[in-house]
């Protein structure tokens, strides 16, 4: 279950309760050099064997948020988190009207199954118009973009992204948008790398008056499923990222903790635990 929080300081008491017993870093390390785990699968709801590796690593070191799949969802340790958060927020309502921005994909099938209203999409590029459909890689997608989905006012009841913000230059104008569209009482959920020791944002960079980009910091880029170049990242999230949901208009913002190894809910287990560690968390804001 998740514990949610208003406020910075009521997260980091937790957070750093959980850094002071030595059987975290202790049952994370354990987890590292398996190659498969048995545990419950919250999106299952039955114990069974989580692929502990996916490939992503720092210097060697196995990404455990991107890691703990799921042989039976085939879903990870963040989509599964995303997942649970999700279903605690809407609860049991099969006539919400959803939308997930990400297309086919074991998430999307998992959620349509408790809500079966739930529209996918994908972000395929600015030349594309919010709302219609293409063909990508032999199937169909629907395009829609943060920064002007296409649905009416007040129209959906749950917008859930996971690890997209960071990679939308004007976030700000994005997080408007998701208010926008959610009716009163709607939920937004999603998931970003988060730098919980962070009280700012940290803008990597941004775009010239000529389209080109201005590094701020080195340029980085994450793994993108539709872009074998990987996707720009333009932000590194801190504790600031609360108040620009409630300058959106968000009258309920909250970030949630889950920690819970035998469920596969552990840290990234990166190496510098406050340059880089991110735990099991979640961020959620109703309209």
């Amino acid at each position: 279950m998740f514990s949610w929080f208003d406020r910075a300081e009521e997260f980091m008491e937790s957070a750093l309760l959980l850094q002071a017993q030595a059987q975290v870093e202790i049952g994370e390390r354990y987890l590292a050099g398996r190659r498969s785990w048995r545990g419950y699968c919250a999106c299952c709801r039955a114990v069974v064997r989580m692929r502990v590796k996916t490939g992503a690593n720092f210097d060697g070191a196995p990404n455990l948020r991107e890691g703990m799949v799921c042989r039976r969802c085939k879903l990870t340790n963040r989509k599964r988190l995303l997942w649970q958060a999700i279903t605690e927020s809407v609860g049991d309502r099969p006539d919400a009207r959803a939308a997930l921005l990400e297309a086919h994909s074991p998430l999307g099938r998992q959620l349509a199954q408790r809500y079966p209203h739930l529209i996918e999409s994908e972000y395929l590029g600015d030349d594309h118009v919010a709302g219609q459909t293409y063909r990508h890689r032999g199937r169909p997608v629907r395009h829609e973009s943060l920064l002007g989905l296409s649905w009416a006012n007040d129209s959906l009841d749950l917008v859930a992204h996971t690890d997209v913000l960071e990679h939308v230059e004007h976030h700000r104008a994005a997080l408007a948008e998701c208010h926008r569209v959610l009716a009163p009482g709607g939920w937004l959920v999603f998931t970003m790398p988060f730098f919980m020791f962070s009280a700012n944002n940290l803008r990597r960079g941004r775009t010239r008056a000529d389209g080109s980009i201005e590094h701020l910091q080195p340029p980085e880029y994450h793994g993108d499923g539709l872009r074998a170049e990987g996707i720009y990242t333009w932000h590194h999230f801190g504790w600031q990222l609360l108040a620009d949901l409630r300058d959106a208009g968000f009258r309920k913002v909250q970030i949630g903790l889950n920690y819970d190894p035998f469920a596969g809910f552990v840290s990234n287990n990166h190496p510098q635990y406050e340059v880089g560690v991110m735990l099991p968390v979640v961020f959620r804001a109703m309209r």
